[in-house]
């Protein structure tokens, strides 16, 4: 074993305590036990060197000038990068209720004055085990954990890829079919069919292609104008034409004089993500609303609520991780990745905007917001052509 390998492996005790003849002994004591040891005899520079080296082990005076010992702990508990390091009061009160006191501070240990050396190493080693033992059990149930979303994940992707798949391929096929017998009475059944899944895989892939763009840093942030039509109307009336059979209530509006820079490609396919969640969600015959306000300059305000299940406070950050699914099992009702939100989410922040997830007395409402921003070229600001976006939309 190399002298690195050994430096490595060294386990770092911080020891406090205001005698110091004390404190000199142990630590030389510790230190020929192979431990490096820091030291500090009072309570307040205590917590500056636990907070600063993060030892494996403290050992510590109960009787010090305050802080004292269980003040001490006190602090370090109410901190996250400390609370979970191994404690051990050193004292010299010998009574029971002191000592079932010091263990109702947290305390791993309790060891009274004076003490036997060897019992001193052997009670540091056996926490140091507990604390190692505990250690690998928590990463092999976190690595039990990331196997069981991993899994889940690319059972999903699989599903969510091989059904639309099937569909293509047995529609083309029975479309074939039809047509080399002469007959085309369900002709345009099979192309429409096959078309539909060829879709919801394209979405797919560039779902896939935009958690790519942002793992990487390269998501689209050159604006434009948006033509309302083409990236906001249509892509909504689509995904409307999809839940046809729920017999949704859909109200849709525009602020007049709404007028978006932003990629006009990703700002339409998440507004078909929000649409699509609000669709899939709510009950047959639901109501729905879409609004789409001004935010300034070239931003917008996008507001989709819906009758379905709200979602708990608790969640409400929850559902932003990627693959993320309130169902979590195979007995969930509804399809799809869990990226739609992480997707608008990134593309709306990439823009200086944000979506979230509002409070509402019945339902779910969820609000994307595009900062204000001019295009980078010249037409940003003619209205030429967008009237025609809010032909057939209410004004709120």
């Amino acid at each position: 074993m190399t002298d690195t390998m050994v430096q490595i492996n060294r386990k770092k005790i911080l020891i406090i305590d205001d005698e110091k003849k004390l404190l000199f002994g142990l630590k030389a004591v510790m230190t020929r036990a192979g431990y490096d040891i820091l030291t500090a005899s009072e309570g307040s520079e205590g917590v500056r060197l636990a907070k600063e080296s993060l030892p494996d082990v403290i050992i510590c005076d109960v009787m010090m000038p305050p802080p004292n010992g269980f003040q001490l702990k006190k602090i370090l508990a109410n901190d996250l990068q400390t609370a979970a390091i191994p404690f051990i009061f050193l004292t010299a009160r010998t009574g029971e209720s002191d000592k079932i006191a010091g263990l109702n501070q947290g305390a791993d240990d309790y060891i009274t004055k004076p003490f036997n050396v060897d019992e001193m190493i052997a009670r540091v080693q056996a926490i140091l085990r507990r604390n190692e033992l505990g250690r690998q059990s928590a990463l092999q149930e976190m690595g039990t954990k990331v196997e069981k979303v991993r899994r889940s994940i690319a059972t999903n992707l699989s599903h969510e890829m091989r059904t639309p798949l099937g569909v293509i391929l047995s529609g083309l096929d029975l479309a074939i079919r039809e047509k080399s017998n002469g007959v085309t009475d369900n002709l345009d059944l099979y192309l429409e069919a096959s078309l539909s899944s060829a879709q919801k895989l394209s979405v797919l892939i560039f779902n896939l292609i935009l958690l790519n763009d942002i793992d990487t840093g390269k998501v689209n942030k050159f604006r434009k104008p948006v033509d309302l039509k083409f990236h906001f109307i249509d892509p909504v009336q689509k995904v409307l034409k999809a839940y046809a059979e729920k017999n949704l209530d859909v109200h849709i509006s525009i602020q007049p004089g709404t007028l978006i820079h932003a990629s006009e490609v990703e700002f339409a396919h998440v507004v078909s993500h929000l649409v699509d969640n609000a669709c899939k969600f709510s009950p047959d015959g639901g109501k729905i609303r879409i609004r789409l306000n001004r935010n300034g300059m070239g931003g917008c305000s996008l507001l989709v609520e819906n009758e379905g299940p709200a979602i708990p406070v608790e969640l409400r950050e929850k559902v932003f991780e990627r693959y993320y699914q309130v169902q979590q099992d195979n007995s969930r009702l509804y399809g799809g990745l869990g990226v739609g939100l992480t997707i608008a989410r990134a593309v709306a922040e990439a823009f200086g905007g944000s979506v979230s997830i509002l409070d509402s007395a019945v339902g779910c409402k969820v609000r994307m917001v595009y900062a204000p921003g001019a295009a980078n070229w010249g037409s940003a600001l003619s209205g030429e052509g967008l009237r025609i976006s809010q032909e057939g939309i209410g004004d709120d």
